[in-house]
Parts: structure tokens; C-alpha cells; sequence
């Protein structure tokens, strides 16, 4: 009795475990898929870790540069937003690629992916506009300058719409994280980015240095 209750019990667990490898997740394409959207979705998440230190390192960039003196100083800030410019971009085309993947294998187009997937629209926009107008002729100007930095320089440099630009961008990444998290209506993630991009404005008005560019600017003159 006991060893046919044994028996009973092995086969049952053999039998569990036959069916647990046979289970497939949801998708088109069965166990290899699911192995692809796994990956997808690890990159996905790398991609947006990269995202937030990009803009993380885009704000002190900025504000080092407000801070600059000389211009030696600010070239050593200006190098850090050469690496932003390669980061930033990166990690916005690998979140929008795994991302899609994901989209059209398992999850589904779904209004909140619709909703998110405009918002980084809106945040590969708020980047070109902002940094593609201003930081090549910022690059320029250090290259050719010495000393302490000029006043025409230093008021490209300390343009509003620079750390405008990397806050509202940060705002709007985060209402997508919560997209992401709570996945919502339609109506729901339209809420949650126009709130975002509220808390956007308010962070660009708000917290702002509005002296330090004359405080740095009385500190590069003899």
C-alpha cells in the first residue's frame, strides 16, 4: 500500500512536471517567442534606466555650465553633454523597440501604450528643439573662446529653456513609468500625462538659479 502511494505521488509529480514544460505563455510564436519578449523586456528596462541617467547627467551638465567661470571649465562640462547626446538618444531607441516588440507580440496595442508611445514623441521633440538649437552653437563658441567666459556665451548657456527642457522631459518619463505600472484607460493615461506635464512646467518654473550665471560671471573677471 504504501509503495503504491509512493508510486501514486512520484507519477503524479513526474506528471506536473511534464505539464508545467509544456506550458507555453501566451504569443504567437510559443516557447521561442516568449524567450525573445523576455529579452525584449529586459532591454526594454535597461533602455529606461538609461533614459533617467541620461537626463540626470543632462541637468548637472547644464548647471555646471551655468556655474563655468572660465572657459577651460565649461569645456570639461560640455564633453558631459557629448556623452548625453549618445546615451539619451540610445536608450530612447531601445525602450521604443523593445518596447514595440512587446506591443505587437504579446501585450497588444492598448490605449495606454498609444498614450506613452506619444509622450516619447513628445520627449524626442522637447530634446531636438532644445539641445539641437543651442548646444551647437554653444560648442562652437567654446572652441573658439579663451578665458573667461563672454556675456553672449554665458546667456546662451543659462537659456530657460535648457533646464525647462530636461525637467519637463523628466516629468513626462515618469508619467510613463506610471503608464507602464498602472496601465490604464484611455482616459486614465491622458489624465496621468497631462498631470505630468503640468508637474513638468511647475518643476521648469520653480527651484530655478536665476543669479548663478552673474554670480559666475563676477567670479571670471579680474
Amino acid at each position: 500500500m504504501i509503495g503504491t502511494l509512493r508510486y501514486f505521488t512520484y507519477s503524479n509529480y513526474l506528471a506536473i512536471l511534464r505539464t508545467v514544460g509544456r506550458t507555453k505563455r501566451p504569443g504567437r510564436g510559443g516557447e521561442a517567442e516568449m524567450t525573445g519578449y523576455t529579452i525584449a523586456l529586459f532591454l526594454h528596462i535597461v533602455g529606461a534606466l538609461g533614459m533617467f541617467v541620461a537626463l540626470a547627467l543632462e541637468s548637472v551638465a547644464w548647471a555646471g555650465l551655468r556655474r563655468s567661470a572660465a572657459v577651460q571649465e565649461a569645456r570639461g562640462w560640455l564633453g558631459l553633454l557629448g556623452l548625453v547626446r549618445r546615451v539619451g538618444p540610445a536608450s530612447l531607441g531601445l525602450i521604443l523597440v523593445a518596447g514595440l516588440y512587446m506591443t505587437a507580440t504579446v501585450v497588444g496595442w492598448t490605449a495606454w501604450i498609444l498614450v506613452a508611445l506619444a509622450a516619447f514623441v513628445v520627449i524626442a521633440a522637447l530634446g531636438g528643439i532644445s539641445n539641437g538649437r543651442s548646444l551647437p552653437a554653444i560648442e562652437r563658441a567654446l572652441h573658439i573662446e579663451t578665458g573667461p567666459i563672454s556675456d553672449v556665451l554665458r546667456q546662451r548657456m543659462s537659456a530657460p529653456i535648457l533646464a525647462a527642457s530636461v525637467r519637463m522631459r523628466t516629468a513626462l518619463a515618469l508619467g510613463i513609468v506610471f503608464l507602464m505600472t498602472t496601465k490604464p484607460d484611455v482616459v486614465g493615461a491622458l489624465v496621468v500625462i497631462v498631470v505630468a506635464a503640468a508637474l513638468g512646467v511647475v518643476a521648469s518654473r520653480v527651484g530655478t538659479e536665476p543669479r548663478l550665471g552673474e554670480r559666475a560671471a563676477r567670479a571670471g573677471r579680474p
